[in-house]
């Protein structure tokens, strides 16, 4: 079997692993990324389609009785495939307790603690304002529904440059104007000296050895601590990693995958792994507007309507906004039922048709996240997979209930007609009791003060393993109420500038410090199949004028959003 040996492995390469990579590889560290998914290059790999074998290709799900979590693999992780919305964490959601009063993120850290490194987060991510004029058809009618009630909208943030509207955001963009961490994250990764590999999956970690000096922040004197079993599915064959510093970040599903399936060679692990998994209080209604609401077809311009409302933050710890009615979702997990509709649409037929017309043109998605308990979980099961479960106690029943009948208020006093969303499963059959689908999954090796509570400390070092970090979603302790990937970056930063002050590579900086879109042609990393090789490809995108700032229009770059 063949073995590797690295300074410091990242496993993943999504928001979560590129920003340690990237630091670690600059500070002159030794760094190596594996991805279990296939490489990415947007310009030559997306496509604008609803295809599902292409969405299937990238977009991973496990499945539960009542909860399905979805997630990406592939070079880049989820950054390929999120809507662009770049959205800090409201203050009220690092002051979140439990049911025993206890505050659910660590003590040291708290919305202010982390807006520095939310700062770095959007100058890398390139996030601007959202134009007025670039608002969608879905978003105009969103506004214009919730101002009809006299409530408020805020315009999102995007991390985006020059979008020419293709509406195909959770696709893949193909023009290059959403900012994945390929080029401010990876590429200026592999020029300061990074490998990758993809298509190798880790599914074990072992330890090699506890012993080593007490004050080992020289990485020459730091022993190697860590082995990680990995596999080439394409090829067939196994791969051994030996590291000194481990940086876990395959996503909620991902890395608490590897330590559950790594329990008996961890024996010191965390109970907590695979649980205190939240969902991020996901709930989804849908409407049909008034046929003098809007013109024109609602899937027109960008993914992500460009509107939030904060209106019910405070009150019920929810934040609303709406969604495109995707043609996909109508014919793949959900039937539809519209009130006031004699005929009920089947899978086929003239209702089902009829329905699918109003669908692009009229049909409004209004979803609300919100802060709710951390739940769900993780279970391994025989071969190594994972199940996930949740717990629906009475306290998430109720808030369900109540959001979903304020969405539907909404719907019907802005004049539309609520259609009843009935979720179905893989056979097509509708499910007997609540579910939910949620890709906002946050949790399942959670941040804490010890180890009875949590699964890694404050500095996303896992309890009683020296050297082996947690820097994905799964580290995030509680549910956001928003869109979780920028302070999944954000922490992800903060724990690389941690890194970076407890070890020392002993060698030079690489690279320079201006990291975001530079001015020559852009790098698209690459690899050769278990090979620690990279190559460069010009990618012929033209860069913007500086971060934040589109080539086609000047909009003010956020630098910092409001402390709702």
């Amino acid at each position: 079997m063949e073995t590797l040996h690295t300074e410091v492995l990242v496993i993943g390469s999504g928001f979560g692993a590129a920003a340690p990579a990237l630091r670690l590889a600059r500070s002159g560290f030794e760094v190596l990324m594996i991805e279990k998914g296939p490489e990415i290059v947007p310009a030559r790999d997306f496509r604008q389609t609803q295809d599902p074998q292409y969405l299937l290709r990238y977009i991973k799900s496990v499945r539960g009785d009542n909860v399905n979590y979805i997630y990406a693999e592939g070079l880049g992780g989820g950054s390929g495939f999120y809507e662009s919305v770049s959205l800090r964490a409201p203050t009220i959601a690092f002051d979140q307790r439990d049911g025993a009063g206890t505050l659910m993120w660590p003590g040291s850290l708290s919305r202010e603690r982390m807006n520095p490194y939310y700062e770095i987060a959007e100058r890398m991510m390139c996030v601007s304002q959202l134009d007025v004029h670039d608002i969608p058809r879905s978003g105009l009618a969103f506004a214009r529904l919730m101002k009809r009630l006299g409530y408020s909208v805020d315009r999102v943030p995007y991390s985006v440059r020059g979008c020419v509207g293709h509406s195909f955001c959770v696709a893949g963009c193909t023009s290059g104007a959403k900012v994945t961490v390929h080029k401010p994250y990876l590429a200026p990764a592999c020029r300061a000296g990074m490998r990758i590999i993809t298509g190798l999956e880790a599914r074990r970690v072992r330890i090699l050895r506890h012993d080593e000096p007490a004050d080992s922040r020289l990485i020459a004197e730091v022993p190697y601590r860590y082995e990680v079993q990995c596999y080439d599915a394409a090829r067939g064959s196994s791969l051994e990693v030996k590291a000194k510093i481990l940086i876990l970040a395959g996503g909620t599903v991902g890395t608490a995958r590897l330590l559950l399936n790594s329990r008996a060679a961890l024996p010191a692990l965390s109970g907590e792994v695979g649980k205190n998994i939240s969902v991020n209080g996901t709930v989804k209604s849908l409407g049909i507007l008034p046929e003098d609401s809007i013109e024109g077809d609602m899937f027109t311009g960008l993914s992500h309507p460009g509107l939030i409302s904060y209106e019910f933050l405070s009150s019920r710890g929810i934040t609303i906004s709406t969604s495109k009615p995707l043609p996909v979702d109508a014919v793949s997990y959900a039937n539809i039922v519209i009130e006031g509709e004699r005929r009920i649409p089947s899978w086929w037929g003239e209702a089902k048709v009829d329905m699918m017309k109003l669908y692009r043109r009229r049909a409004i998605v209004l979803y609300a996240l919100g802060l709710t308990n951390p739940t769900a979980s993780l279970r391994l099961r025989r071969g190594g997979e994972v199940v996930p479960q949740f717990s629906m106690g009475d306290d998430f029943r109720a808030y369900y209930q109540q959001t979903l009948a304020l969405l539907h208020s909404i719907l019907r006093r802005g004049g539309a007609r609520v259609a009843h969303i009935r979720i179905i499963d893989a056979q097509g059959v509708e499910y007997d009791d609540l579910h939910t689908t949620t890709a906002h999954m946050t949790g399942s090796c959670r941040m804490g003060e010890d180890p009875s509570r949590a699964v890694c400390d404050a500095s996303g070092e896992v309890f009683h393993y020296k050297g082996m970090y947690v820097t994905d979603g799964s580290a995030i302790p509680s549910a956001l109420a928003v869109n979780p990937y920028l302070t999944i970056l954000a922490n992800a930063e903060r724990v690389g500038d941690l890194l970076k002050c407890t070890y020392h590579s002993g060698r030079s900086e690489r690279g320079h410090a201006e990291t975001v879109y530079e001015r020559e042609s852009g790098i698209v990393p690459g690899h050769r199949r278990n090979r620690l090789h990279r190559y460069i490809r010009r990618a012929g995108i033209a860069p913007p004028q500086s971060p934040g700032e589109s080539p086609r229009k000047r909009t003010p770059a956020i630098r910092r959003q409001p402390d709702r």
